[in-house]
């Protein structure tokens, strides 16, 4: 039930969903008494989907989570461990091909060959699992049928 509330809640959330949101609820409120509000949030909307889709707000609002902790720093010595994130596996083409299709979060699967091969004695944990309501494939099933 957590899972679900979560994942619904998380979709809310998204600036972009809520952008839309407000379009739609523009939209519904145009009919009504509320034509005057509808148009202002219908506006509203779509200025800042076309705002926030060609300026580059996204990255300026990235750039702290990304900079928030130093680069790994050699001089350190070799890390222990190596954790490299799911979700570079498509779980639905996989399935369907019988091999493991990649997306575009592929480059930290590269990266982590790199790492292993520069630090061969790092344990490397790969975290990753299916976050999809209606459950699919687990991302660790193609690589069993390989």
């Amino acid at each position: 039930m957590f899972f679900i509330l979560s994942k619904t809640v998380g979709f809310i959330a998204v600036p972009s969903n809520v952008l839309v949101l407000i379009g739609l609820a523009g939209i519904a409120l145009l009919p009504t008494r509320f034509t005057r509000a509808g148009r202002r949030l219908l506006v509203a909307s779509v200025i800042l989907i076309a705002a926030i889709g060609t300026l580059p707000i996204g990255d300026a609002l990235i750039l702290p989570l990304e900079e928030r902790f130093p680069r790994w720093d050699a001089a350190h010595g070799a890390p222990a461990g190596i954790i490299v994130l799911g979700g570079a596996i498509s779980t639905e083409r996989s399935a369907a091909r019988g091999l493991v299709a990649v997306n575009d979060a592929a480059g930290r699967v590269v990266e982590a060959v790199g790492l292993a091969r520069r630090y061969p004695m790092a344990r490397i944990v790969f975290a990753g699992g299916n976050a999809n309501i209606l459950s699919g494939p687990p991302e660790a099933a193609p690589r069993r049928s390989i």
